[in-house]
């Protein structure tokens, strides 16, 4: 049986099907679709150990797209595993049958940056809601990444709840849209002393390369539940080749193993001082980058580049 020809899921801008990395040596036994993990790292050093574990010949690849193209990725065969981040586009590939849920193997969060002088008071905003409402009331710098991305729906989420649309207001020229990629996004805002959305570990990625300098996190998640959290689920098809669904099923089962879990808590503190992501034991990053600044724990010591936060 093979997967319907139509999905409901709409294309944003071309789907890449060429390997952006390829990690280990050897026959290709894995194809990886994601954007914002791939991009700070966290792919490769979760496939190197891996492969370095199981002592498995052959090699994994890192495919880039954006949530919706992953999935449609996936759809199309260019890839054989997707992690994602957008629950209700999961939903509609799975109620359509092409894919598999196989549940969250990480949390990611959302932040909501900007200038260090802080323009729009948005310090003094009692919630995220009330920090957007404060940026479009003081017309200060706003940057959108206008690419169809998680990112950008999720930002359109928090302005509906604002019940504000600056994307369809001509007159909203403090709103402004950019092609971006996620890095380019912390970059240019930075430059242009801008606020936006972006996701933690972008930013401290962007951050520790010395990349930003005028930027600091206003907003981040502090539960769960938070509207902000960025969490990554592991999508799969059931069209897969018994020998394709076999490494999948072995790559998911380390992924969640305590092995791969390690990996993820502890993956950025040798660069950043504090981890990019959270474990799934940890629900959520422990370690802010708004307010008292990081102290160290047991496996880093104070980053210098926490200062700057």
């Amino acid at each position: 049986m093979s997967p319907s020809k139509i999905t409901t899921i709409q294309q944003h801008g071309e789907i890449d099907s060429h390997p952006r990395e390829t990690y280990g040596k050897g026959e290709v036994i894995l194809r990886i679709g994601n954007g914002g993990a791939g991009a700070t790292g966290l792919i490769r050093a979760l496939a190197e150990d891996y492969l370095t574990l199981h002592n498995h010949p052959g090699s994994i690849q890192w495919i880039c797209n954006h949530s919706r193209n992953t999935q449609l990725a996936l759809f199309h065969g260019h890839i054989d595993l997707a992690l994602t981040y957008e629950r209700d586009q999961e939903d509609i590939s799975i109620s359509e049958g092409w894919a598999k849920n196989k549940g969250c193997i990480f949390h990611d969060h959302f932040c909501l940056a900007g200038p260090q002088d802080d323009p729009a008071n948005v310090t003094q905003a009692p919630s995220i809601e009330d920090a957007f409402s404060r940026i479009a009331t003081a017309q200060a710098t706003f940057h959108n990444r206008s690419d169809g991305s998680a990112t950008m729906w999720k930002e359109r989420q928090i302005w509906d709840l604002c019940r504000r649309q600056p994307w369809n207001d001509p007159d909203a020229g403090w709103y402004e849209s950019f092609l971006y990629t996620p890095s380019e996004a912390v970059t240019e805002a930075n430059i242009a002393g801008a606020y936006l959305l972006c996701d933690r570990s972008t930013f401290l990625t962007m951050l520790s390369q010395g990349r930003v300098d005028d930027l600091r996190v206003f907003y981040e998640p502090d539960h769960s539940s938070d509207i902000l959290m960025n969490s990554c689920y592991a999508l799969s098809s059931p069209y897969a080749r018994m020998g394709v669904a076999e490494r999948v099923a072995s790559f998911l089962a380390y992924l969640k193993s305590s092995k791969g879990q390690g990996v993820v808590a502890r993956y950025g503190c040798d660069k950043v001082g504090v981890p990019l992501f959270a474990s799934l034991g940890e629900g959520y990053a422990k370690v802010k980058l708004t307010g008292e600044s990081y102290k160290g724990d047991g496996y880093t010591e104070r980053s210098s580049t926490l200062e700057k936060l």
